[in-house]
């Protein structure tokens, strides 16, 4: 359904308030409930004496059942995906060849591209359709050779075929409109409207997936915390229209100096967030003077616009706790004269009986 982008990497639980979970939130509820369908479908078989149809049935919907399962251990949804895609498949082929209750189990085929959109996307689920169409065809072409004997007449698959064309095509078309207006709600949903930039919420989410990752891989990883100098003195004396157009300049400067694995985002106001993923102390510093130099050399007219930042690189601490010390050491950047660099180190880590219940964003206007 979603067209998130998707890595090489197998898909997973995603967090519960994404779209990705309501995504696996409607699959069960879609397995659950079609597997009840089939279950009495396959016992009314059963009432006909039918079974084979009976047992067929009735392993397709514990196969639904059973992928559900194997999704929540493994917490592996690609697979289970393919799983649910295969059996209704296999389950496709076999009505097609029965025909089912009254022969009007082929009408159930006409679910498939709504739910193989939904599953697998635009691109690979208009894959699975064209298999689907492949199979009938070719079920129609063993009926008319006498190979096989299938329930339905020449005439009748070719009116399905077209039908189910017609479905195939509108439920392309409404689930590329439903990924467009996805894509638009979702990027609303982690950005800053103002300067673009990713916000507080979704830099959270990065910096713990960025950190889990340097856990795992031992790898380097440095957080920047910078905000604007006197930038209440900006807004009172030229407005918060020029304000919001200091803070605009500022992210695209930054944009354009960071490299493409960093990520920024406001974390409010006029504070500033870089996660930057394989950087060691070294050259976290260098990205951030850099980043400092280029705000200070932007023209604004009657006024100049510098930036204190803090610098500090992961040691096993939670995504909260280095934002902490980055934050100590952006503190330490606006008492001592700002428009600076300053690294979190133990050294200049306050005592907690030295700690000033002040912050740096209340010492803003001085």
């Amino acid at each position: 359904m979603f067209n998130l982008k998707k890595n090489k990497e197998e898909k997973t639980f995603p967090d519960a308030i994404s779209p990705e979970f309501d995504k696996i939130r409607l699959m069960y509820i879609f397995i659950i409930i079609g597997s009840i369908v089939l279950y009495i479908m396959s016992f009314v078989h059963l009432q006909r004496g039918e079974k084979d149809i009976f047992l067929f049935e009735a392993l397709i919907s514990t196969g639904g059942l059973l992928s559900l399962l194997y999704m929540r251990i493994t917490k592996k949804v690609n697979v289970a995906e393919n799983l649910i895609l295969i059996g209704l498949y296999i389950l496709f082929i076999v009505i097609i060849i029965d025909g089912g209750l009254e022969k009007t189990g082929i009408y159930w085929i006409f679910v498939f591209p709504f739910v193989s959109f939904f599953l697998k996307g635009n691109r690979v689920g208009l894959l699975w359709n064209i298999m689907v169409l492949g199979t009938i065809l070719m079920l129609l072409y063993l009926s008319q050779k006498n190979i096989i004997s299938i329930a339905y007449s020449p005439i009748e698959i070719r009116q399905f075929i077209g039908a189910y064309l017609i479905i195939m095509i509108l439920a392309y078309i409404y689930e590329n409109t439903l990924i467009k207006s996805y894509d638009k709600l979702s990027n609303l949903a982690m950005t800053d409207t103002l300067t673009g930039l990713y916000n507080r919420y979704y830099l959270f989410k990065k910096l713990k997936e960025e950190i889990e990752k340097a856990k795992k891989y031992g790898r380097p990883l440095c957080v920047i915390i910078f905000d604007i100098d006197n930038f209440k003195q900006i807004n009172d004396k030229y407005g918060h229209d020029v304000g919001d157009a200091v803070l605009s300049m500022v992210a695209r400067v930054v944009k354009k100096n960071i490299r493409d694995t960093d990520i920024v985002g406001r974390l409010g106001g006029e504070e500033f967030v870089i996660i930057c993923p394989e950087t060691d102390i070294q050259n976290g510093y260098i990205i951030a003077d850099k980043i400092r130099k280029s705000i200070s050399q932007i023209n604004f007219g009657d006024f100049q616009v510098t930036v204190s930042m803090g610098l500090a690189c992961f040691s096993g601490e939670t995504a909260e706790q280095l934002l902490k010390k980055a934050d100590i050491a952006l503190y330490k950047a606006k008492n001592g004269g700002k428009d600076k660099v300053e690294i979190y180190t133990e050294k200049n880590y306050p005592q907690r009986g030295q700690i000033k219940k002040t912050t740096h964003q209340e010492q803003q206007a001085v």
